[in-house]
């Protein structure tokens, strides 16, 4: 990719997610009506055009897997928060080609 922006496989992903369950957030920087028909499970939605305002109130003791739909504007949105001292990785490729469970519709309250 460009920028030099770390990636992660859908593989890589899934087992930072299952292995570091409470240190992992995933992040979807599409638009609401995107991440309403289609979006990974308890994924957070901060849509790129907000996320240099939102980056704030996100914990710095965190590590962020951003995603969007295949992949370019999460390359942005890793990028941006890598130069604010966030670890963050790209999914490469996006969620068009996560293999694994995926929800749509109004996200469950938890």
């Amino acid at each position: 990719m460009f920028m030099n922006v770390p990636e992660v496989t859908p593989e890589e992903a899934k087992k930072m997610l299952e292995e570091e369950k409470d240190k992992v957030v995933l992040l979807d920087v599409r638009t609401p009506p995107e991440h309403f028909q289609v979006r990974i499970p308890n994924s957070m939605l901060i849509p790129l055009d907000e996320l240099r305002y939102a980056f704030q109130n996100l914990p710095k003791d965190k590590k962020y897997i951003v995603y969007c739909r295949i992949g370019e504007r999460s390359a942005f949105a890793t990028y941006f928060l890598r130069q604010m001292g966030y670890e963050a990785y790209n999914l490469a490729g996006g969620i068009l080609i996560w293999p694994y469970e995926k929800e749509s519709g109004a996200p469950a309250k938890s």
